[in-house]
């Protein structure tokens, strides 16, 4: 690990190279080959691309492996290294397990990181090395799947609850006040965004209840209350994420999930230029990943003729 302000001077750096509004507006007026060029030009790819074999997950997918490798090597804790990355670390960790469970993998579902050490032990089935809340879920779901078939749904919720108690654990360590309203706020938006999902899903409030994630400060009542309101817009009204409903008469889930990534990229925004916290590294991740998003989402309308559904789904947050 290095120090903060080393970590925070690169991540400034790197923020300064991420596409302003000017290149983006650029790549949406291209022709889908020009795009693919123009990125190559401004360093994806390690500026190289044929767009006639042009494969945009898999582009946008060795970025983001880059950026992980990044936080792993130069952020300024273990802790706040973690946090940002166990979202891929526990969705591989999920990928791993329903391959040894049911014989066949998927390595789509992988992301490139350095995890050789977390893949060998849940090949193994022996987890003393792993996280401990990663190695108790795999614990339970060993022992759950000696009663009964494994169950892919199961594997997904224990090993998403273990990732946000994980989270929850590293940002205390790190003692970062930051750090744990961001670990906090993860999980009650996470909570928020399942209600909205089991809703327009038609699931029952058992289903429901079974994706609910313990450690925030939203209770499971206020969770449960989106969920079941006839207007989900009044019942977030109700609660201190209202935020979500701002500017919406009814409530779309690309708008919340655009919502929910502005106010956890806002918790580092704070402090911006204090060159001792974790804000400027943290910041620059989360600014990074919303920049590839971006750039997936422009390729994919570009390289299938539908450069009008842009704009529209820039604003939705889609």
């Amino acid at each position: 690990m290095v120090t903060r302000i080393y970590a925070n001077a690169v991540a400034r750096y790197n923020e300064g190279k991420l596409l302003d509004g000017e290149k983006l507006n650029r790549l949406i007026d291209a022709e889908f080959s020009d795009a693919v060029k123009m990125l190559c030009d401004y360093g994806y790819g390690g500026g190289t691309a044929d767009e006639k074999s042009y494969d945009i997950d898999a582009f946008i997918s060795r970025e983001t492996a880059a950026l992980i490798d990044y936080v792993i090597s130069s952020a300024p804790n273990e802790y706040v290294a973690r946090v940002l990355i166990n979202g891929f670390l526990y969705g591989n960790a999920k990928a791993y397990y329903k391959a040894r469970v049911s014989g066949k993998e998927n390595p789509a579902a992988v992301f490139e990181m350095q995890d050789e050490e977390i893949k060998a032990a849940v090949y193994k089935g022996d987890y003393a090395a792993l996280p401990e809340p990663m190695a108790d879920a795999l614990e339970r779901l060993d022992s759950m799947f000696t009663e009964q078939k494994p169950n892919p749904k199961t594997i997904d919720i224990m090993l998403s609850k273990a990732r946000f108690a994980d989270s929850i654990e590293c940002a205390k360590k790190a003692k970062d006040k930051s750090l744990v309203k961001y670990a906090v706020s993860e999980i009650d938006l996470a909570n928020v965004l399942s209600a909205l999902r089991a809703r327009a899903l038609g699931m029952s409030e058992a289903s429901f209840a079974e994706l609910f994630i313990e450690g925030g400060k939203l209770d499971y009542d206020e969770a449960l209350a989106v969920f079941k309101a006839d207007d989900a817009v009044k019942a977030l009204q109700n609660t201190e994420y209202d935020f979500i409903a701002d500017n919406a008469e009814t409530l779309s889930l690309p708008h919340a999930e655009a919502k929910t990534s502005e106010y956890l990229a806002e918790i580092w925004e704070r402090k911006a230029d204090d060159m001792r916290s974790l804000s400027p590294f943290a910041g620059y991740f989360l600014a990074q990943m919303r920049e590839y998003k971006t750039v997936k989402l422009i390729l994919a309308c570009l390289k299938n003729g539908a450069r009008s559904e842009i704009y529209p789904r820039l604003y939705k947050g889609a």
